[in-house]
C-alpha cells in the first residue's frame, strides 16, 4: 500500500510525529494534500525551538542548511514562543523571519540570541529572552513579564524605566555593577549571575535584590566578599534563595549572617560550593531562620554528619520540620521532594521558582517559565 492510500486520520497520526521543522516544511511541499495534512499538524505547535523537541508541541531546527521560509508566516498560527537564533538566521532569509514575527498575534516569547531580530514587530510579547535593548522596544516593553539573558547591566539600566511590569529577570554575566539599581517593583524572581572579572560582590547582589520589594525567590551567583548590609530594608516576601559563591573565595561568616537576616520568611535555602562553611554555621542558621523548611548543603564539603544530627535534635525539641541535606544524605532530596526538577529544558511549565530553578544550575535554569495554559 502506497502512503498516500493510507486513510486520512493514519497519516494525520504520522505527520504528529514529524518535530523537525526541514521535515515539515519538505512534506508541506509535496502536494496540495500533504500541505493540508502538515498544516493541521503545525496548528498544534506552540514552541519553535533551536535543538530538539523537548515535549509534543515543539518544533525543532538544526544545522544551518537553507529552507524555504515563505510558509512560516502561515504555518504556525497558534505559535507562543519562538527562538531566532543566529543558526536560524542563516537558514531563512530575514524578509521571511520578519513576516513570521510580524504574523504571529499569538506569539509571547522571543528567544534565541540573534542580534538583528526585529522583535519591533512582535506587540503582544511577554517574555524576552535574550540582551537586546534598543529604542525600538519602548512601546511594547510595558508588556514584558520575563527579561532574562541581560548580560549588559548599563544597557538594562537604561532602558528599565520601559519594563515596568518585570516580574522575573534572569542577568548573567552581568557587568558594569557600578551603575545604579532601578527599583523593580513587581519583580518576583531574580537570578544574577554576575561577571567576576568586574568586580561584582554579594554587596551588589544586596542592593539588587533591595531594590525589588515584593521579591520572593531568588538565585545569587557572586563572589562573597565587600558584603555591605543594609539592616534596615526586611524582605518579608522571599521564601526562595540559592546561592552559589566563587570557588576561591573565602566567606566571611559573619557578613552572610547579617545578609541572612534580612530574610525572616526564608523556607528554602540552598548553599552551593561555599566551601568554608561549617557545622556550627549551621546551628546557627536554623536559630536564626524560623521558618526554613528545606536546607539544602549537599556541595559544602565541610558540613558533616555532626550538622544533621543537630538539626533533628533541634527540631525535636522545639517542633520544627526542617529537611536538612548534606554529602553524607544527598540521595534523600529527590525521594522527599520529587516535583522539584533537576532536566534542563529552555521552556518549563508553570511559574513557579522552586520546581523550576531551585535545584539546578544556574547555566541550566530555563529561558521562560511560561504558564501552564501556554
Amino acid at each position: 500500500m502506497l502512503i498516500n492510500e493510507l486513510p486520512e486520520d493514519c497519516l494525520l497520526t504520522i505527520f504528529d510525529y514529524l518535530n523537525n521543522l526541514d521535515d515539515l516544511i519538505n512534506c508541506y511541499k509535496v502536494s496540495i494534500k500533504w500541505s493540508y495534512f502538515i498544516s493541521k499538524r503545525t496548528k498544534k505547535v506552540k514552541y519553535l525551538l533551536e535543538g530538539y523537541p523537548e515535549n509534543g508541541d515543539c518544533v525543532s531546527y538544526r544545522g544551518t542548511e537553507p529552507i524555504d521560509g515563505t510558509c512560516l508566516s502561515t504555518l504556525f498560527p497558534n505559535l507562543k514562543i519562538a527562538e531566532i537564533s543566529d543558526k536560524f538566521a542563516r537558514k531563512v532569509k530575514r524578509e521571511d523571519i520578519v513576516a513570521l514575527l510580524k504574523n504571529q498575534k499569538s506569539l509571547k516569547g522571543l528567544t534565541g540570541g540573534y542580534h538583528k531580530t526585529p522583535s519591533e514587530y512582535c506587540d503582544n510579547l511577554e517574555m524576552l529572552s535574550f540582551d537586546l535593548f534598543k529604542s525600538s522596544m519602548q512601546h511594547n516593553g510595558s508588556s514584558i513579564k520575563q527579561l532574562c539573558q541581560v548580560y549588559h547591566f548599563a544597557r538594562f539600566h537604561r532602558y528599565a524605566h520601559c519594563f515596568p511590569n518585570i516580574e522575573r529577570i534572569n542577568m548573567q554575566n552581568a557587568e558594569s555593577h557600578h551603575y545604579g539599581v532601578p527599583v523593580l517593583e513587581k519583580v518576583k524572581i531574580v537570578e544574577l549571575c554576575l561577571a567576576p572579572w568586574d568586580g561584582a560582590d554579594l554587596d551588589y547582589c544586596s542592593k539588587f535584590m533591595d531594590s525589588c520589594p515584593n521579591l520572593q525567590s531568588a538565585y545569587l551567583v557572586t563572589d562573597p566578599v565587600h558584603l555591605f548590609v543594609d539592616e534596615t530594608i526586611k524582605h518579608e516576601c522571599l521564601q526562595d534563595l540559592a546561592i552559589e559563591f566563587d570557588l576561591f573565595k573565602k566567606t566571611d561568616w559573619d557578613n552572610l549572617k547579617r545578609f541572612l537576616t534580612k530574610y525572616p520568611n526564608l523556607k528554602h535555602l540552598r548553599f552551593k560550593k561555599i566551601w568554608y562553611l561549617k557545622d556550627e554555621h549551621i546551628e546557627q542558621l536554623v536559630y536564626i531562620l524560623p521558618n526554613l523548611v528545606l536546607f539544602d548543603v549537599r556541595e559544602c564539603t565541610e558540613v558533616t554528619q555532626r550538622a544533621a544530627d543537630y538539626v533533628k535534635d533541634y527540631c525535636k525539641r522545639y517542633g520544627r520540620s526542617i529537611k536538612f541535606y548534606f554529602n553524607g544524605n544527598s540521595h534523600e532530596i529527590a525521594t522527599d521532594w520529587p516535583h522539584l526538577s533537576t532536566k534542563k529544558e529552555k521552556i518549563s511549565r508553570g511559574f513557579d521558582f522552586m520546581k523550576h530553578c531551585f535545584l539546578k544550575d544556574f547555566a541550566d535554569l530555563p529561558h521562560f517559565l511560561v504558564p501552564v495554559d501556554y
